[in-house]
């Protein structure tokens, strides 16, 4: 009994955690924050080299706000910035949630009309 309890016990505290997947190298993931009366329609392209690295661009109602710096994907999760000197121009924060989609949260501090938000990145073929 007592054997079952602690099976049960650790069950329980592993359904908690989160694995990040590891995106597909060589490959494009594309994005769009939508458009509002509020909000600017952006795109994100999350480029994946055949090193495994990963490079950002964004455009903001059809107009290229930048690229990223390259930046490490460890175990699945990523930070890319665009900066300008020490100015933060935009950041994307996210994860890969299977080897065909990853999640990121938008944050424009400097670029576009300032409203970031969730974005979705589906593999692009």
């Amino acid at each position: 009994m007592l054997v079952l309890g602690l099976l049960v016990l650790a069950v329980g505290a592993t359904a908690g955690i989160v694995t990040a997947a590891t995106p597909k190298k060589g490959s494009s993931y594309v994005g769009t924050l939508s458009g509002t009366s509020f909000r600017l329609e952006k795109r994100v392209v999350l480029k994946v080299s055949d090193s495994g690295t990963g490079r950002v661009r964004l455009s903001c109602s059809d107009t290229r706000i930048g690229v990223s710096s390259k930046f490490a994907i460890v175990n699945g999760k990523f930070t890319a910035v665009k900066t300008t000197g020490s100015l933060l121009v935009w950041r994307l924060r996210g994860r890969f949630a299977s080897r065909e989609t990853a999640r990121a949260n938008l944050y424009l501090p400097a670029a576009c009309d300032g409203k970031g938000g969730k974005v979705t990145l589906e593999l692009a073929e």
